[in-house]
């Protein structure tokens, strides 16, 4: 795992009453690691840029108040009717979409548009010509 963010670097943006002094390592460490998950791409880890310490603040406060890893469990209901002639039957269930960045906390939402300029598309592909 790479290091991006210390306590120290969250303290720096967020003051030092971003959570309890017990909470904090295990928050940046998490923070750490979604960033390191996300593949980032010309980051120099010896002097990391001040958009990516304050989105990694972001994901440590987030982490803090149990939201990084947070599962959702809400999603919208729907449901279906299908009529041929007298006979019709319906079918109702629930939905989550767990792909869209709205179904994400709103701190690991900020911190990834903080991120853009290091993100990598997965598909992407440089081509050398010479």
């Amino acid at each position: 795992m790479a290091i991006y963010i210390t306590v120290a670097d969250v303290d720096a943006n967020s003051g030092t009453d971003w959570t309890t002094e017990d909470k904090k390592a295990g928050a940046v460490m998490q923070a750490n690691a979604y960033l390191t998950s996300l593949n980032l791409v010309g980051v120099d880890k010896d002097n990391v840029p001040d958009d990516m310490k304050q989105a990694g603040a972001q994901l440590a406060k987030c982490a803090a108040e149990g939201k990084l890893y947070q599962q959702q469990t809400e999603g919208s209901l729907e449901a279906k009717t299908v009529k041929a002639g007298s006979v019709s039957t319906s079918k109702t269930f629930g939905s989550i979409d767990k792909t869209s960045t709205a179904a994400q906390p709103a701190c690991v939402q900020l911190a990834l548009a903080l991120l853009t300029p290091w993100r990598s598309n997965p598909f992407a592909f440089a081509v050398k010509r010479g």
